[in-house]
């Protein structure tokens, strides 16, 4: 039987060597001498034995958890060479991935399959693929051959048409209608008498697709290729503020074909080409993907009961040294990320005058959402990867920082007696800030000093990043800072996609960080520099002439057909 190498349990060969000595040896070993210098050798015994585990690691890219270690990452450009591989991924494990499947994409070149393994491995996206000569209309030749409907995923139980179905078997259907809709026949208008649209798919139906999206699966088919898209799922790729169209065309679902745009491509324009590779890309999801009953906890009068509370213990870290606290999120550095909520509105440091000392208290947060306000009337905050509705310090000091922030998406943030450091956030709304200093951080909110509308921002250095156009400097050193609002999926919070940025934002923003990758919460997941690393991959793996582009879809995240089953191995 093969045995699985436990990472956790690793050999120690001090202990080993000193246990495969003979019982009269450790019994006259009073002094433990012996032991001693058993010690000494085995601890060199166990660095050869890492640095030889590490050696096997480092011969394979991909992720290998057989004994717990990767390849070191600055072999990674090494390797790639060797098999003559241009590393574009942003991050790490998407340049696994490329030196991991360098030979099976290339021996599947041009293949729409390696088109959607690209996406999923370097963008982290699930796609649904669509080639653009396919939704370019023609016009039908008589006596051309059309595939039999079992091609298309239809059958006799398949709600294709009313009618037609019934005289699918026949070689030659007595009816003209029913030939017009046969899914194989070009055809310029839509069908009004079919809907189409995505539906739910069998596991053996040939036309089935399966897509993975917010860690559920979805198995689902095209319906009428010629049939009239559903007007009532709310579909749309623009971004809309306060109102949703019944159907803006152009999403996953829509088959229908049109005349060829000769634009250049984008994310809303020039799609419907012989040349083009259409990616329908769901929008990530950011900090708000769904949380589970069991991840969701309601902050406490008394802190020592969620401190005790045995499922809030299973999922983050406590680390309390004298009047420093840590909450860490257990599955912040891990490969699937899992947020955790936080309910009720936080008050930390509470005092009677509302206003505390910032020493010696420090409370810090690392990968929650907080659906409420925190207030801090003593002592110093610190947030890393959190989402935060509305951040409240009211402790006094302008020498060092009341509130830390990194990785961060703030709807709102007010410390009015205090200095701020920020670094890769967000803030949706406004920031009333005695003191500032931020780093490729995006406000879409003015920044004030006080409560007072008219007042201006206070002291401060704000450096790589976006400021509304109508921002006055106030007192705030600007540096390679740029004078526009970002774009966002959406700013309501906590609405899925709230902070990320669209492809609609300006490039400003996108590339403005000072590394050249996005501002603001998501810069560590790098999400628009993996869209632009995935098209430049795909320039090596389409034929001469073909282009790929990406289109945002928010309607991916209602594909119907969820199953909890593994998908078939085919």
């Amino acid at each position: 039987m093969t045995q699985t190498y436990n990472p956790a349990k690793q050999i120690d060969h001090a202990e080993l060597l000193y246990k495969i000595l003979p019982a009269i040896y450790r019994d006259k070993d009073s002094s433990r001498d012996l032991q001693k210098y058993l010690n000494a050798s085995g601890l060199l015994l166990n660095q050869l034995h890492q640095t030889l585990l590490q050696r096997y690691a480092d011969i394979f890219p991909d992720s290998d958890s057989a004994f717990g270690l990767d390849s070191q990452t600055w072999l990674l450009p090494y390797i790639a060479d060797l098999f003559d591989v241009r590393l574009v991924s942003p991050h790490v494990e998407g340049q696994r991935e490329e030196i991991a499947n360098a030979i099976s994409w290339r021996k599947a070149k041009g293949t729409i399959d390696v088109v959607e393994q690209i996406a999923e491995a370097i963008g982290n996206l699930e796609v649904v693929v669509h080639e653009g000569w396919k939704r370019v209309a023609t016009t039908a030749r008589p006596g051309m051959p059309v595939l039999a409907l079992e091609a298309y995923g239809y059958s006799d139980q398949s709600n294709y048409s009313d009618g037609f179905k019934q005289h699918q078997k026949s070689a030659t259907p007595d009816l003209a209608p029913l030939w017009a809709r046969h899914p194989a026949l070009p055809a310029g208008t839509v069908d009004l008498r079919c809907p189409g649209g995505a539906v739910k798919a069998t596991a053996d139906n040939p036309a089935a697709l399966i897509s993975r999206l917010n860690q559920k699966q979805y198995r689902w088919r095209q319906s009428s290729l010629h049939g009239a898209p559903a007007c009532n799922k709310g579909h749309s790729i623009l971004p809309m503020q306060n109102r949703t169209p019944d159907w803006i065309p152009g999403y996953f679902d829509d088959a229908s074909v049109r005349t060829v745009d000769f634009r250049n491509p984008g994310w809303r324009q020039g799609h419907y080409h012989p040349r083009r590779v259409l990616l329908y890309s769901a929008a990530h999801p950011g900090f708000f993907q769904p949380v589970p009953p069991n991840r969701r906890f309601s902050w406490p009068e008394n802190l020592t009961d969620l401190l005790t509370n045995p499922q809030f213990i299973k999922r983050v870290k406590v680390e309390m040294n004298g009047a420093e606290l840590t909450l860490r999120n257990k599955s912040l550095d891990e490969k699937i990320f899992r947020p955790i909520l936080i309910r009720k509105p936080v008050r930390l440091g509470q005092v009677a005058s509302g206003i505390g000392p910032a020493d010696p208290a420090r409370w810090r947060f690392e990968g929650f959402i907080f659906s409420r306000t925190i207030e801090l009337d003593s002592g110093r905050l610190e947030l890393d990867r959190c989402a935060v509705f509305a951040a409240e310090v009211h402790s006094v000091d302008l020498n060092n920082p009341v509130l830390s922030a990194d990785n961060c998406l703030l709807k709102k943030l007010q410390a009015a007696s205090g200095l701020v450091r920020l670094q890769y956030c967000t803030i949706l709304n406004r920031s009333i800030v005695e003191k500032l200093f931020a780093s490729d951080c995006i406000f879409n909110g003015l920044i004030r000093k006080d409560h007072n509308p008219a007042s201006k921002p206070g002291k401060g250095c704000v450096r790589y990043s976006s400021l509304l156009p109508t921002q006055d400097s106030g007192e705030l050193y600007l540096f390679h800072t740029q004078a526009v609002k970002a774009v966002f999926k959406t700013e309501i919070f906590p609405r899925a996609g709230c902070g990320v940025l669209h492809c609609a934002n300006p490039t400003q923003i996108s590339t403005g960080a000072e590394d050249g990758a996005e501002m603001g919460a998501y810069h560590h997941l790098y999400l628009s520099a993996r869209t632009q690393a995935v098209l430049k991959k795909l320039e090596d793996f389409l034929p001469a002439g073909m282009q790929a582009v990406v289109i945002p879809d928010d309607s991916l995240a209602d594909l119907p057909g969820e199953f909890s089953n593994p998908p078939d191995p085919a």
